[in-house]
Parts: C-alpha cells; sequence; structure tokens
C-alpha cells in the first residue's frame, strides 16, 4: 500500500507543478491581454493547451492510484476525494494543502483574466459599432430592448461626409 501513496502523491505534486506553471502563465497572460500583445497571447494559450492535455493524463493516472486505494477502503475512487485520503493516510497532508493553494490562486486571476477580456470584447465592439454605424447590435440581450431604444447612438463617422 505504501508503494501506490508514494505514486499518488508523486502523481498529485506534478499536479501541483503543472499548476503552478498555468499559474505563472496566467500571470503572463494577464500582462498581455492589458498591454494587447496578441502574439504573446497566442503563444501563452498554446503552452496552456499543452499543459492541460498533460493536466488530463496526470488526473487519468490519479484515477487509477485512487482506485487501487478505493479497494482497500470499500469506496469508488470519484468518492475519494484528497481530503479524505488525507484523513486515512497523514502522508499526503502537506501535498493537499499545496494543491489547493495552487488552484484557488489559479482560479483567482483566471476569473481576474476572464473579466479582462470581457472588457476588451465590450471596447471592440463599441469601436466596430461606432465606425459601421450600426443603429443595432448584431448581439444583444433579450432584456435590453428597451434601454438601446431610448440611449441615442453616437458615431464616429458621419454618412453624409
Amino acid at each position: 500500500m505504501s508503494e501506490i501513496l508514494q505514486h499518488l502523491e508523486d502523481n498529485l505534486r506534478r499536479q501541483v507543478a503543472l499548476y503552478d506553471e498555468l499559474n505563472t502563465l496566467e500571470s503572463h497572460k494577464q500582462k498581455s491581454i492589458i498591454n494587447s500583445k496578441l502574439q504573446e497571447l497566442e503563444a501563452i494559450t498554446l503552452r496552456e493547451e499543452q499543459l492541460l492535455l498533460e493536466a488530463s493524463h496526470l488526473e487519468k493516472e490519479r484515477l487509477l492510484w485512487a482506485e487501487q486505494i478505493g479497494r482497500d477502503l470499500g469506496q469508488a475512487p470519484e468518492e475519494l476525494t484528497l481530503a479524505e485520503l488525507a484523513k486515512h493516510y497523514p502522508m499526503l497532508q502537506g501535498v493537499r494543502f499545496e494543491l489547493d493553494r495552487t488552484v484557488n490562486a489559479l482560479q483567482a486571476i483566471h476569473e481576474i483574466n476572464a473579466e479582462l477580456l470581457k472588457q476588451a470584447m465590450k471596447v471592440v465592439e463599441f469601436t466596430v459599432s461606432m465606425l459601421t454605424h450600426q443603429d443595432k447590435r448584431t448581439y444583444n440581450h433579450p432584456t435590453n430592448h428597451k434601454e438601446d431604444e431610448v440611449k441615442p447612438k453616437l458615431h464616429l463617422l458621419d454618412r453624409r461626409v
């Protein structure tokens, strides 16, 4: 059993390292978004895709180790949480805290980046509508019809010119 636990711990440590790298990439992505460096953003996205594929592979491997441990504990691997495993096997406590810290940090920066991208898209939509004289937006939220009718439209270029 200790060999299986060692393999599981090694797997989890590799996941922590992978998520740390993703976290670093998300920080770089944030700077690229703010500075509008599209080539950097594309390179970061490609690297993130590679890391996510690797994370998927590690997760499948983790499920195999969890399945073996689950048999000994009489539980399905999908039902075994890392917190529960750490209660049974204290050697997993450290990696559990590291993984929680890393994933929470990654989630926080990812949410900020998602909001930055939404704001950038709003700027692009506004600019395009100003330049193309669109009286109606292509994509509208169904509840915003009356709000759009009341607001005067601003145009950067006058059609009459």
